[in-house]
């Protein structure tokens, strides 16, 4: 189901650091790393929780960065499907 931005923005503020790209429609996120090993390391458990929940973030991965983007493809809109997985995400960020 489709979030409003109103829904939108309260589902941020139980999350951290990831805001809303109102151009996307997408929540977006950005992790730094020590180094490249940590980032593909947290790229692997990103996916794995992805799979578990077979919804999956746009990932960017630059050296030691991580852009994350979460959207609900086939309803063009952030959904309780991206905060949940965003939520999930957080819990792997060390």
């Amino acid at each position: 189901m489709k979030l409003t931005e109103d829904q939108i923005q309260d589902g941020l503020t139980r999350l951290t650091g990831w805001e809303l790209d109102p151009a996307a429609p997408a929540i977006r996120r950005t992790v730094r790393l020590a180094d490249f090993l940590a980032a593909v390391s947290l790229v692997n458990d990103i996916a794995q929780a992805a799979e578990q929940v077979d919804h999956h973030p746009d990932i960017d991965i630059r050296y030691n960065t991580l852009h994350l983007a979460l959207s609900t493809h086939s309803e063009g809109a952030v959904t309780e499907e991206d905060m949940a997985l965003a939520a999930r995400i957080d819990e792997l960020v060390p």
